[in-house]
């Protein structure tokens, strides 16, 4: 496969909770561990609130870019991230366009999500997003749902920019 994926870098920008219409500055780092037999990056998310600069929210994980299909530009890929008020999310639908830079995933069923004994709040039953680049801008809208809902709720939306190296 060996091709280097549009998100890995450096990146920062603004995003805001949308229901809540709060305004966050992120830097986030994709790092490139390997490419082969299958893509796997580092994955590293900051986020603090654009007025009192007090942290918010951080999360942790790897992303595999999967080799399969062997055909076209569009990978299977999984996502797993770990976040610190207790819950690990895994993203088993998943998909990475190389030809669209897009990287889409899925989180929505019970054995996506894992919460410890301290996880506070409304327990989520989905989770997706959404990244691409456009106009050499990292662009993501993520949508929640949450225990109680059938709905997804368009939950935030960010647009970086690439850190010089």
């Amino acid at each position: 496969m060996s091709r280097v994926p549009f998100i890995v870098g450096s990146w920062k920008g603004k995003g805001k909770v949308l229901p809540k219409g709060i305004e966050y500055l992120e830097s986030s780092t994709f790092l490139l561990l390997r490419t082969e037999p299958a893509t796997v990056i580092n994955w590293q998310q900051f986020t603090k609130h654009a007025e009192t600069l007090k942290p918010m929210h951080a999360e942790n994980g790897f992303l595999k870019i999967l080799p399969k299909p062997e055909e076209g530009e569009v990978k299977k890929a999984e996502l797993m991230l770990s976040h610190p008020f207790s819950v690990n999310e895994y993203y088993k639908t998943a998909h990475f366009d190389f030809a669209q830079n897009i990287f889409e995933c899925l989180a929505d069923t019970e054995d996506c999500f894992q919460r410890g004994p301290a996880a506070g709040g409304k327990p989520a039953t989905g989770s997706r997003r959404i990244y691409k680049l456009e106009d050499g801008k990292l662009v993501y809208d993520m949508y929640l749902r949450t225990e109680g809902s059938d709905e997804f709720v368009h939950h935030l939306h960010c647009e970086m920019e690439k850190i010089p190296e």
